[in-house]
């Protein structure tokens, strides 16, 4: 499991609370987390890019829906022929120019093809669903890099606090021992202890504004804000955590996590997918059946009408004879006549339309060993996805197992470090008082305060890291990450 993505959750559940009675950045007061996040989403390049890859898984699944359905397709095509040709209509041959158009539209439509088509639906489906996991993932990685981002500014702003506090302590112990070796209690000697002490003390605050400017441009980084406007953050107080025992073992996690994690599902979603593969390989070698209509006309400048005109008649000179006398007389043979007039183009279209419908059958007989290879590598799509979902599961159990003893160390440092700010604070007490009563030396004096500002700090990032590893085992079990 991926850390930053633990603690994404952890900081978002922890400050949502406080940001119902936080004012907006608009107002001036600064940014809440939930609005450095909202503007580090809404601005990200990355995220664009994958947003756009989430629409593209979208597109392959609508179009695999799409090729449920028919295809449809028209043709038109117009030619001329010169020279010798044969008429298409009469089979005449003939030697001048014909022009010739057809026209059609043909429909076919899958009816089986071994699932092919639906089983990839579903693997498109799977995969538009691995796609919106990825993107959620990122989107976690990029929030969780602006809440690590907006917890160092808080961090630093403690620093800065107690590196303030130290300032002013040093300071009134300053006034009132320049007001003691003036009434000759104290050397002279102790003022200049002091004074080197006070500027020690307001190096360590220059530096911790030195950080805290550095974590302010790390956060407008992860939140791609390029401008130079001056960025604060809202105040949000964390409260110190219990030391109790935390009630569950690392394979009670372990057991939540797995059944809760998106890590573990998108995995599961891959191993789905590898099977729709193999599945969609073994349709390469199924027989597919097809439904086909077919219409179509055609025209040519050849077509003609041959109609009856006027009829003529040829005179035929003949002759008789006719009781031994020959008489001459004509005659007058009729000849029918006929016109070829050119049949109108929508008439020849409408004359010559046809039509076929059918169904064929196409069984794969040899192809180059197409689904051999495409079988192989489907299985090996597969082992890999059952490897990856085993080592995402190995991945989360070393998580929380070195989660747990982080906790444990956590637990054990911040409590080590809550009693020693106990003790040094008492011995700072106890030196500061000695040395107002000039029974004890600078060094001594110096030593305590020193130390003290020390534990002060270390208890400072023990709470919040002891915090951060309880939350994280929370996380894995899908618990409410509130204090």
């Amino acid at each position: 499991m991926n850390y930053k993505l633990i603690l994404f959750f952890l900081f978002v559940s922890v400050f949502s609370q406080a940001q119902t009675k936080l004012s907006t950045a608009s107002d001036g007061e600064g940014f809440s987390l939930t609005e450095c996040i909202d503007y580090a989403l809404s601005h990200n390049i990355n995220l664009r890019q994958s947003q756009l890859s989430v629409e593209n898984s979208l597109v392959g699944l609508n179009q695999s829906k799409s090729d449920l359905l028919p295809t449809l397709n028209g043709s038109f095509n117009l030619n001329s022929n010169f020279g010798r040709n044969v008429d298409p209509f009469s089979n005449d041959v003939v030697t001048n120019t014909i022009g010739t158009n057809s026209i059609g539209a043909g429909a076919s439509m899958v009816l089986y093809n071994g699932y092919r088509k639906r089983n990839t639906i579903d693997r498109n489906t799977l995969d538009l669903e691995a796609s919106r996991l990825d993107l959620e993932a990122q989107k976690n990685t990029i929030s969780l890099n602006v809440a690590v981002s907006y917890l160092n500014v808080l961090s630093t702003e403690d620093m800065i606090e107690v590196a303030k506090q130290n300032v002013i302590v040093t300071q009134l112990q300053l006034d009132r021992t320049q007001k003691l070796v003036s009434a000759g209690s104290l050397p002279e000697t102790n003022i200049f202890n002091l004074n080197a002490q006070l500027a020690n003390d307001q190096l360590n605050l220059v530096n911790a504004k030195n950080s805290y400017r550095s974590s302010i441009l790390t956060l407008k980084q992860n939140m791609n804000l390029v401008d130079d406007r001056e960025v604060k953050v809202v105040r949000v107080e964390v409260p110190s955590p219990s030391s109790q025992i935390y009630p569950e073992t690392p394979s009670e996690v372990y057991e939540a996590a797995i059944n809760y994690l998106p890590e573990v599902k998108s995995s599961q979603i891959r191993e789905k997918m590898a099977e729709k593969n193999i599945q969609i390989a073994k349709s390469v070698g199924l027989p597919s059946v097809f439904a086909n209509v077919n219409w179509g006309s055609a025209f040519s400048t050849a077509a003609k009408n041959i109609i009856p005109g006027e009829p003529t008649f040829n005179s035929i000179n003949a002759s008789a004879t006719l009781d031994g006398q020959t008489v001459p007389f004509t005659l007058n043979l009729p000849q029918q006549n006929f016109d070829r007039v050119n049949i109108p183009y929508f008439n020849q279209l409408g004359n010559n339309q046809n039509m076929n419908a059918g169904i064929s059958l196409q069984i794969p007989i040899f192809n180059g060993y197409n689904k051999k290879y495409q079988m192989q590598s489907a299985q090996i799509q597969k082992l890999q996805s059952e490897l990856t979902t085993e080592s995402t599961k190995v991945g989360i159990r070393q998580s929380i197992d070195q989660a747990y003893i982080n906790m444990l160390n956590a637990s054990q440092s911040y409590s080590a470090n809550t009693a020693q700010v106990k003790a040094l604070q008492r011995a700072f007490e106890a030196a500061e008082a000695s040395y107002n009563a000039g029974a004890s030396n600078y060094v001594d004096y110096n030593l305590a305060k020193t130390n003290l500002d020390r534990a002060l700090a270390n208890q400072i990032q023990s709470k919040y890291d002891y915090i951060f590893k309880i939350k994280i085992l929370d996380f894995y079990q899908n618990k409410p990450l509130v204090f």
